[in-house]
Parts: C-alpha cells; sequence; structure tokens
C-alpha cells in the first residue's frame, strides 16, 4: 500500500512540476513597484460591515511552487508572480500604490495582504519590508483588521510575536490554506506538502498572541467526484472550527491556467463544483459554528466554465446570495433558492461515485 500511494504521489508531483514550469515561463515582465493587483470590497469586520483592500504583492512566488514540490494541483499564482524578487523598498512603494485606493474610505477598514505565496516567508517577501508595511498599517486608525496570509512552516513564534507588537490591539488573522483536514486528500489531490499537525501548531501559535486563524476550505480538489468533495469540504469546517480557527474562508476550485486541474479539465476529466453544493457547505458551516465563527465565500469566476456554477440560469441569484450571506451571516439568503438543475446536481451525488463518469 505505501508503494502505490508513493508512486501517486509522484505521479502528482511530477505533473505540478511541469505545470509550475509553463507558469515560469509564460511569466510576463512587471514593474517591480506596482502590486499584482489591489481592489476593494464591501466586508464583514467582526460584527460590522466595512471596507477590504486586498493587496496582492508582486514577488517571485510560493516557495513551495517553485520547489521540487511543484507547488499545488489548481494554482497558477506563480503566473501572478515577478521574474525576480523585488527588494525591500520596492515592496514598500507596492503597499503605498495599493494604499492609495483607501484615501478617501471611512473606517472601519480591513486590509489583506496575499501575495503569490507567503507574506511571513522570510525569502519571498524581505524582513525589513514586512516591518516597514506592519508599521504603516499600525499608524491608520481606520484599520481595525488585518489578513496575512502565508503557509504554516512560518508562522513561528518570533514571528507572530513581531507581528502582534506591531499591530497593537488590532484583530488579526492569519490566513491559512488547510484546504482539507485529511491528510490523503491534502497530499494526493493537492499536493499541499504539509500536514494537519503543522496547520494545528500555526493555530496555536497565533492564539498565544490572540491572533486568529482564517482556515481556507477548497472545495473540490482533482480526483473526487461531487459527493465526496462536498462531505470532506463539511468534514473539514467541522475539523478547522474544532482545531479553533475563527474565520472559515470557502474556495470553490476555479481552473486557472497552467494547473493540473486544467489539464484535467480540458480532458473532461474534471468539472468545477456546483453552486448547490457551495450552498450546502455553507450551510454546515453556518450550523456547525452556530454564529461564533465568520464564515465567507467569494467564489471566483463564479457562473462560468472554469467556475463554480450550476446551468446558467440560476447562477447569478446563487451568487447573489453566497455574497450577501458573508457580509451579513443571514444563512436564511438561501431558503428561497430553486432550479430545475437541482435534481441534475442531486443525481450526480447519488450516482457519480458509481460511475465515475464526469457529469458537466
Amino acid at each position: 500500500m505505501d508503494l502505490i500511494y508513493g508512486q501517486i504521489r509522484d505521479a502528482v508531483r511530477h505533473a505540478s512540476v511541469r505545470a509550475r514550469g509553463e507558469s515560469i515561463e509564460r511569466r510576463r515582465s512587471k514593474s517591480p513597484t506596482k502590486p499584482s493587483a489591489a481592489w476593494t470590497a464591501p466586508c464583514r469586520i467582526g460584527s460590522s460591515q466595512g471596507t477590504a483592500l486586498s493587496i496582492v504583492l508582486s514577488s517571485i512566488g510560493c516557495t513551495h511552487a517553485r520547489s521540487e514540490e511543484g507547488g499545488c494541483t489548481m494554482c497558477s499564482y506563480l503566473l501572478d508572480g515577478a521574474s525576480r524578487n523585488p527588494t525591500a523598498e520596492e515592496f514598500f512603494l507596492q503597499f503605498q500604490t495599493a494604499m492609495r485606493k483607501l484615501e478617501k474610505v471611512g473606517a472601519p477598514l480591513s486590509i489583506k495582504i496575499y501575495t503569490s505565496g507567503s507574506f511571513l516567508d522570510p525569502d519571498e517577501i524581505p524582513v525589513d519590508s514586512r516591518y516597514q508595511i506592519l508599521k504603516t498599517i499600525s499608524e491608520d486608525d481606520r484599520i481595525k483588521e488585518v489578513v496575512l496570509e502565508s503557509r504554516p512552516e512560518f508562522v513561528t513564534e518570533a514571528v507572530i510575536t513581531e507581528v502582534r507588537e506591531l499591530l497593537g490591539n488590532r484583530s488579526v488573522e492569519l490566513g491559512i490554506g488547510l484546504e482539507s483536514s485529511s491528510d490523503f486528500v491534502r497530499s494526493i489531490c493537492i499536493n499541499k506538502n504539509f500536514n494537519l499537525d503543522s496547520f494545528r501548531e500555526s493555530v496555536v501559535v497565533g492564539k498565544r498572541h490572540d491572533i486568529g486563524t482564517r482556515a481556507y476550505v477548497l472545495l473540490k480538489p482533482p480526483f473526487m467526484t461531487e459527493r465526496s468533495a462536498l462531505l470532506d469540504a463539511q468534514k473539514t469546517v467541522t475539523d478547522a472550527i474544532s482545531l479553533g480557527t475563527t474565520t472559515i474562508s470557502l474556495n470553490p476550485v476555479n481552473v486557472q491556467r497552467n494547473t493540473l486541474v486544467e489539464s484535467l479539465w480540458e480532458k473532461g476529466k474534471y468539472r468545477p463544483p456546483w453552486l448547490w453544493s457551495v450552498v450546502e457547505v455553507l450551510r454546515h458551516a453556518y450550523s456547525v459554528s452556530g454564529g461564533a465563527v465568520n464564515i465567507v465565500c467569494d467564489p471566483v469566476a463564479a457562473g462560468k466554465n472554469r467556475g463554480t456554477h450550476n446551468c446558467g440560469n440560476c447562477d447569478s441569484s446563487i451568487v447573489d446570495s453566497i455574497r450577501t450571506f458573508s457580509l451579513n451571516q443571514d444563512v436564511s439568503v438561501f431558503d428561497d433558492l430553486n432550479c430545475e438543475c437541482r435534481e441534475l446536481w442531486n443525481h450526480v451525488l447519488e450516482h457519480e461515485d458509481v460511475s465515475l463518469q464526469i457529469h458537466t
């Protein structure tokens, strides 16, 4: 059994490495002083509604994706990266450029700092740059919440101590891609290359400094049927909440370019999750959390072939309900949703595991 597991693991890793290579080859030259992306959107901050600024810093990219492990099966964020790593000064200029979007926006504000990898990785984001960015945030009284994205191996006692000292009494969360609480699913289907114990330790380290954890839960990794993916996401939500996470961020897979997922999708061997499945996971998360944990979902490419979708007729109304729920945590927004395609979705849940046929 161990031999078979190792062979499957190697096959997934090699396929991820091939996709990673194509991503690096297709990266365009970018200004090292401008972020890959920055946008504002309404968001829930504690029990209030405010404005979130999401910043994607342009970096050399995820250490895991650039390693011989090849990165995650669904992720092409290396395409957003730079051909060389910017300097500390250039990273700070990226941050300043993004912050201009908040010049006329009032409190409360949330700042979410992403890269194509980990903000807390010193090989990706220089320590001096991280310090300068967090120090600047600490000087803006409008900012009530900060989300920093990182893999668990970079969540150390020393780094988290510094983060808390710099950000004072603000609400802080570590955004970590748990994806699945199953080590098998995370290893074989996602190629994530860390185990549940690593995630658990990150949550514990954060708690010691009153820093929460925003667990990213992936809905429908490759090699899973709709039903198995739905059940895995529900179990992951339950497990993540029991471990002490403060926010659940549900991420339905979208088909990104130059990934193993795209290769399967192009061959008709993968379909992104149904929106009905997204709704069921959110209902489950709300039920399990009892309102004590924030549940959010902002699906990328929703309603399109590459993203979570239903039949096309009901997609926009369901996506609107998902986004409304993420803002007000009112699960009743899902009560009146209905469409003829729900019967087909139920058929998929009942028969796909047996037939092993992908229902597109």
